[in-house]
């Protein structure tokens, strides 16, 4: 990838989907914010919200934030917070909604735009989520987790070099962050500069051992590095060697033109004791 190239270098659907740790701690962070800001009733359920989404029990945490919103039917981070579990589920128009509502709420915060675009992302709605993106940057400038979608969307749009821009600014303020790293290999993979994908992808592994999609990027970039192996040498084939003539030799011409020699000597040996025979009988008669 011949090797087999990995969906390396990902599914988009995949890549866009934030890990579940990243979505608990975003969560985390809300609710603290709203604790603050709402009511007991209201902050009570978005806190127990965080907690269930933190066990994996997502539809319970979507039913926690939904009397929440009932609740505090204004406050936007309550959205925001349910639009992220309901992306979670790849419940996607759902999250939209949510994510709408929140901006509608806030429109000065940038969360609401860069959740949105991010959802927008994965569903492969690039120029949208390019606007909500943008928008969200604009709001709170080089912001990582906004910079890394936007540089998917990038990435998905084939504009390779924009998207090693954004994830190199995300990774100047985040360096260990694996999503960003993980993503700007695929970058640089698909700029072929394999040489400057392997030590993101070995950071990425080293710092999450269980990252099984960073192992497989890692071993699909380094069977491309490895050398080509050399074929073996095949042994020269000799060629038959040419029959020799039976006749027609150097040798075997001597030897008949020596019979032949022989043969005349004897023919004029013979014919001369012909001769002197036949004159010894003329004489004796």
């Amino acid at each position: 990838m011949g090797q087999r190239r990995p969906k390396l270098m990902a599914k988009k659907s995949a890549l866009t989907l934030a890990p579940v740790a990243l979505l608990t701690f975003a969560l985390a962070a809300t609710a603290s914010a709203q604790a603050k800001k709402s009511g007991g009733g209201s902050s009570d359920l978005a806190n127990k919200g965080v907690q269930l989404a933190q066990q994996g029990a997502h539809e319970q945490a979507i039913e926690a934030f939904t009397q929440a919103i009932q609740i505090s039917p204004k406050d936007a981070r309550l959205y925001l917070d349910r639009g992220k579990v309901l992306r979670t589920l790849q419940k996607f128009p759902d999250a939209v909604t949510d994510f709408t509502k929140s901006i509608e709420l806030a429109p000065k915060d940038f969360q609401g735009y860069s959740e949105r675009g991010a959802t927008m992302v994965a569903q492969n709605q690039l120029e949208p989520a390019m606007a909500d993106l943008n928008k969200a940057l604009e709001l709170k400038a080089d912001d990582p987790p906004t910079l890394e979608r936007r540089g998917l969307a990038y990435y998905n749009q084939k504009n390779y070099q924009a998207a090693l821009d954004d994830y190199n600014k995300a990774l100047e303020q985040n360096p260990n962050s694996t999503l960003g790293l993980n993503r700007r290999a695929d970058a640089f993979v698909a700029l072929n500069r394999l040489q400057e994908a392997l030590p993101d992808l070995q950071k990425a592994v080293q710092i999450r051992p269980d990252d099984f999609t960073a192992q497989d990027r890692l071993r699909y970039v380094q069977a491309r590095l490895a050398p080509a192996p050399v074929a073996a040498t095949a042994a020269p084939v000799r060629a038959a060697p040419t029959p020799k003539p039976t006749l027609m030799t150097r040798t075997n011409i001597f030897i008949g033109l020596g019979a032949l020699l022989a043969l005349f000597i004897v023919i004029v040996v013979i014919a001369k004791l012909a001769v002197t025979r036949g004159t010894d009988d003329v004489r004796d008669n």
